[in-house]
């Protein structure tokens, strides 16, 4: 984007906050936030005495410290005010078949991600969220697109979200094509699983300021890098406001 070779993408609060790390200040920011809350879990096998964000407090989770998802658990779990967990040394693909073995107690990822973490693992799994109350990711404008036309594509997202809430099912022959690997009932399910994390009390895509400074500010801290000042990651002239369909 900032190279001119698109207009337009849907990312992560991290992943943009690396790119900005690596880069520097991007000509591109946030205009529409979809994941209004972080699906963040611990995701455990499903006959498991965990239940509660408390009572994943010093438990085993798969993967190395180092790791962006272990991280982002463990940060969690401090910002909690919990005890943190004890990375369990591994690859993180390999985590999902240590759930399976009991060598660990929590997958870290995301609750829509249940589906891979099954069939990975072989066994029937849940997610314990997290529920923290900060932005996860969303649409990402050039800076050089004029107010109007990010107004026009904000509403457009804002109804594709809705269109999909009524129906599901919407868009899995175009999934199919472009991912013939792909498994239907497990795309339905992982979106049943995010949408609550879409559909809050907030209007559909909308931000305001006061949030994404505490998901800059946390994000950061979590994962080492540096925090931009939030106005340089979103925009303000198209931010907080209730996208009109």
């Amino acid at each position: 984007m900032a190279a001119g070779g698109a207009d337009l993408c849907l990312t992560s609060v991290n992943h943009y906050l690396r790119a900005r790390a690596q880069s520097g200040e991007l000509p591109a920011r946030f205009v529409s936030v979809v994941v209004q809350r972080s699906p963040l879990a611990g995701l455990v096998t499903a006959g498991s005495r965990f239940v509660e964000p408390a009572d994943l407090s010093g438990t085993r989770v798969g993967g190395s410290a180092e790791h962006s998802m272990v991280k982002e658990y463990c940060g969690a779990l401090s910002f909690l005010g919990l005890e943190p967990p004890l990375p369990v040394p591994m690859d993180y693909a390999a985590a999902p078949s240590a759930l399976a073995a009991g060598e660990i107690d929590a997958v870290a990822d995301f609750a829509d991600l249940i589906p891979r973490t099954r069939r990975q693992s072989g066994i029937a799994v849940r997610a314990v969220p997290l529920r923290l109350p900060f932005y996860a990711s969303g649409l990402v404008a050039a800076d050089r697109l004029p107010t109007g036309t990010v107004v026009a594509i904000q509403a457009a997202l804002a109804a594709a979200l809705e269109a999909q809430r009524d129906d599901p099912r919407a868009g899995l022959g175009e999934l199919a094509l472009r991912y013939p690997d792909a498994d239907p009932a497990e795309a339905i399910e992982g979106w049943s699983l995010v949408e609550p994390n879409i559909f809050t009390d907030r209007p559909v895509g909308s931000s305001d300021p006061e949030r994404w400074a505490a998901t800059v500010e946390y994000a950061a801290a979590v994962h080492g890098l540096p925090a931009p000042a939030p106005e340089t990651v979103f925009r303000p002239d198209v931010i907080d406001r209730s996208p009109v369909h």
